[in-house]
């Protein structure tokens, strides 16, 4: 019986400590992917409405790596994951996104702001 109970401890112990460290790699993946990001400012023509602007931005939001969107007037930053996107993919998905007048237009102009 006391074999039981001792093996019974060590084996406790062996789960808490296999679990502490499963649980400590899974804290530092996730510090690490909020560590992976970029930032980007374009300024962009033709924003003609906040349609436009919506438009814009839920397609931005639809790139994958893409972490957060921000439009100011003209000027659009994207906060990303550099190892899954990159910002001429992000200048493309801008320019090829229509209107509210016309969908189908790509009208934007972009401009890679530089940092």
């Amino acid at each position: 019986m006391k074999n039981i109970i001792l093996n019974a401890g060590r084996l406790l112990a062996i789960l808490s400590i296999t679990i502490f460290a499963n649980s400590a790699e899974a804290q530092t993946k996730k510090d690490t992917a909020k560590a992976i990001t970029s930032t980007v400012t374009f300024t962009v023509s033709d924003m003609g409405c906040k349609t436009d602007t919506k438009m814009v931005e839920t397609a931005l939001y639809r790139k994958k790596g893409v972490k957060s969107v921000k439009v100011e007037g003209e000027l659009i930053t994207v906060v990303y994951n550099p190892d899954k996107v990159k910002p001429e993919e992000l200048k493309a998905v801008i320019e090829n996104t229509g209107t509210c007048e016309d969908p189908n237009a790509k009208v934007h102009k972009v401009k890679i702001n530089t940092q």
